[in-house]
């Protein structure tokens, strides 16, 4: 009798652990571009692809990425200079690129990490008929997953010069928290990060009350103003609230991550209304 009460208790413990494989297996599922054979092809430029890479596991090449990675592939019909880029990515990336020769060894092409902040980017000449394999890793760790939201865009590179502008559009003052909330867009002509760091002042009789530091940092896609917002905390112990206020910022840029940077110090003060 006691060996069929083990033996029962073996079957089911065995039945529990199946059916723990299953669900996990069901929910960490790999994205189908895990492993270079089911790269996602590049077919037309600009290209972009968003995807969650958090099930990726490491399959790649280790010359550039060390954990979780995804693949795409990209076969020119004539040669090209090509910039690939992870920016709106959610996670600290990786980009690799390379080619395998005749007999199927890998010859790494690039490798980046971090070029735009945590978002990786690359540029390269890109010979007509040769595929190239775009890897996408995870930075920063020695385990096999990993990843997360991840946009990839790839497109012929730009030589115009870098231009951008940021505008203030308004903004809320929440009377439960005293931090105010500052929007606005941003506008570009290429791919690039824009900043601009200073302090929210809000002026009551004629005194700044309310006064609190602000960090903007935004990502730009040409021909498609990008919608931003930051907090803003006090730090007067005064709340803000509505009504009129000033955002002086002390310096202001934008970078396309290669060749054009722009800077300046001289940004005229905006002034809102904090509804």
């Amino acid at each position: 009798m006691r060996k069929a009460i083990l033996l029962s208790g073996a079957v089911a413990l065995v039945m529990v652990l199946v059916a723990g494989v299953g669900v996990r297996a069901a929910v960490a599922a790999s994205p189908s571009n895990d492993s270079e054979a089911g790269a996602i092809e590049v077919r037309a430029l600009p290209f972009t692809h968003s995807m969650d890479s958090s099930a990726a596991r490491a399959n790649g090449p280790r010359f550039c990425a060390r954990a979780a990675s995804v693949f795409y592939s990209f076969t020119p019909d004539a040669t090209i200079r090509l910039q690939v880029d992870l920016i709106g990515s959610q996670y600290d990336t990786t980009l690799g690129v390379y080619v395998r020769d005749a007999a199927g060894k890998v010859q790494p092409i690039t490798c980046n990490d971090d070029r735009f902040g945590y978002a990786s980017g690359v540029r390269f000449s890109a010979d007509a008929g040769v595929t190239y394999f775009l890897m996408v890793g995870q930075c920063c760790s020695d385990r096999g997953g990993g990843g997360g939201p991840l946009v990839l865009t790839a497109d012929e590179v730009s030589d115009v010069e870098l231009d951008h502008a940021i505008e203030v559009t308004g903004g809320t003052a929440n009377p439960e928290t005293g931090m105010a909330t500052v929007s606005g867009t941003l506008t570009c002509n290429e791919r690039s990060v824009a900043y601009r760091e200073g302090t929210l002042r809000q002026i009551r009789e004629g005194l700044f009350v309310a006064r609190g530091y602000f960090s903007l940092f935004a990502v730009c896609t040409p021909g498609t103003p990008a919608e931003w917002s930051i907090e803003v905390d006090t730090d007067t112990g005064i709340a803000f609230g509505p009504g009129s206020a000033v955002m002086k910022s002390w310096y202001e840029g934008a970078f396309d991550g290669w060749r054009d940077g722009i800077y300046t110090e001289d940004v005229p003060d905006a002034t809102i209304t904090l509804e």
